[in-house]
């Protein structure tokens, strides 16, 4: 999905007075008209993010239980609150209720576990203030469910498809099949070798001995999805597809999957959340503040966190729509190098970070290896950044850094190369939408594989600190911003609004 429709994108453009980008055309009534290559691929809907995908507002859980700070350690203290809250019946609703902790200190050495679904943690803003004292490497509150989502193998169905372009919302699968509406399935993207060598990714070790080369079980990526519809052999789901499959680079499978050790329903908001330190690169102490495990819709708000070494608010593989609102991760204790300082971290899928602020953070908007998509991070800043945000280590997909502000340092995407343990290419499918940064760093894959950079302000760059000069992705207004303001923004009002649940190809 290169420039190798520009002629035709053009005539479009001439054809159509109302846009913003020249691959995403406002049509008369305002509303969005995507613009295609000629294998089908475009820029997908990321709104499938957040909390029930940005669907239902936050709820304001009734509080059942109100506890005050006690002299000395405070952990049993709200342990047993959490406990005796689990022990109650679910609501309508699917909620247990709010524990409420009132102003004051509270110092908890220990970390506190939510391992059921309807609990809300909840303090009264920057009064409430929890004090994480273990002098070990930690978590601090963790929102933990107890396994994650096992494959039903027996359903497992080819993608008979030839190529499944970036953006479509349905497959076409093996006629035998059973799938039906409502199902919850994983699509399995599974690569061959030739694909590795297409990326460059099978040479690392000749570079530095240190370092693997990718392999195609490594790199082998499932994406969660609802089936929404069955016409047939194809098979309609909610989010799209953000990472292309070429039958000559990769299979596709569609199964469904179970999820019985999930939680669901939780949330942790208006709370400050500190960590004890000795000094400034002391690192034996906690290191995440909020951490969600196996949970599926939760959210954190107005969480400020301060003193952690790794993040405010760190999402596990196993999560997905979470939400994450008006949260700050400031004043970092450790050592600023590799593997620290990963303020907002999403390793799970379909995601969505706003509103929130990083302060000396290394990575203060990031993915990890092998991230499924969609997830977005949405109008925040990072305010004296000491290293880049963008995904990291390898090979995210499906990623929309939407308003991002980068103040001191850089947004990108990029071929690491040799970076880390051999991070190779960062990321695919992966939009920056109007952001702000000292460089804008848009590297785009071999083939089909793209990266775009639309609206934003900063120095485009194709060459990062840690790998080779790379083909520029797709750039356009360099340092002008476009309309709409926000592309999030914008896809969701327009799936909600006008009910698009799904795009038939």
């Amino acid at each position: 999905m290169k420039n190798k429709f520009t002629l035709f994108v053009c005539f479009i453009s001439l054809m159509l007075k109302a846009q913003t980008s020249e691959l995403l055309v406002l049509d008369i009534n305002g509303e969005l008209t995507y613009v295609e290559d000629e294998k089908g691929n475009r820029i997908p809907d990321y709104s499938y993010v957040g909390y029930h995908h940005s669907e239902k507002a936050i709820p304001n859980v009734p509080v059942r239980k109100t506890i005050s700070p006690t002299a000395g350690d405070n952990l049993n203290h709200i342990q047993n609150a959490i406990d005796e809250l689990e022990a109650l019946p679910s609501d309508s609703d699917g909620f247990r209720g709010a524990l409420l902790l009132k102003a004051g200190v509270y110092k908890v050495n220990g970390i506190l576990k939510i391992k059921k679904s309807g609990i809300v943690i909840r303090g009264e803003g920057k009064s409430t203030i929890l004090i994480a004292t273990q002098k070990v490497q930690s978590n601090f509150i963790v929102f933990e469910g107890v396994a994650n989502p096992e494959k039903i193998k027996s359903s497992r169905k080819k993608i008979t498809d030839s190529y499944v372009p970036v953006g479509v919302q349905s497959v076409i699968v093996e006629k035998s099949h059973n799938f039906k509406e409502g199902d919850a399935v994983m699509i399995e993207r599974k690569p061959n070798q030739a694909w590795i060598k297409m990326l460059g990714m099978d040479n690392l070790s000749q570079t530095d001995p240190d370092d693997k080369n990718w392999t195609p079980e490594k790199y082998t990526v499932t994406y969660r999805r609802k089936v929404l519809k069955v016409i047939e052999s194809k098979i309609i789901f909610d989010a799209p597809i953000v990472d292309l499959i070429d039958s000559t680079y990769a299979e596709g499978f569609i199964y469904k999957y179970s999820w019985n050790g999930k939680i669901e329903e939780v949330g942790i908001e208006n709370i400050q959340l500190d960590s004890y330190y000795a000094s400034e690169e002391d690192e034996n102490h906690a290191w995440n503040a909020v951490s969600f495990k196996n949970v599926e819709n939760g959210w954190a708000t107005k969480v400020y966190a301060n003193y952690f070494t790794y993040s405010c608010i760190n999402i596990e593989r196993s999560s997905m729509k979470i939400t994450v609102d008006t949260c700050e991760m400031r004043n970092h204790k450790g050592v600023v190098w590799g593997g620290r300082m990963y303020s907002f971290n999403i390793l799970g899928e379909q995601n969505l970070i706003k509103n929130c602020i990083g302060e000396k953070g290394r990575h203060d908007y990031v993915t990890g290896a092998v991230v499924a998509g969609p997830n977005v991070f949405f109008k925040s800043k990072s305010i004296k950044a000491q290293s880049i945000s963008g995904p990291h280590h390898r090979w995210a997909s499906g990623l929309l850094f939407d308003n991002i502000e980068i103040e001191g340092n850089n947004l990108g995407v990029e071929n690491r190369r040799n970076s880390g343990s051999g991070h190779g290419w960062a990321g695919t499918t992966c939009m920056f939408w109007n952001c702000t940064a000292e460089e804008i760093l848009i590297q785009d894959p071999p083939g089909d594989h793209t990266n775009w950079a639309i609206g934003c302000v900063g120095k485009h760059v194709n060459k990062g600190c840690c790998g080779p000069i790379e083909p520029y992705g797709y750039i356009e207004s360099k340092n002008t911003n476009v309309k709409p303001e926000s592309l999030f923004e914008k896809q969701l009002n327009e799936r909600l609004n006008l009910n698009l649940k799904y795009t038939i190809p």
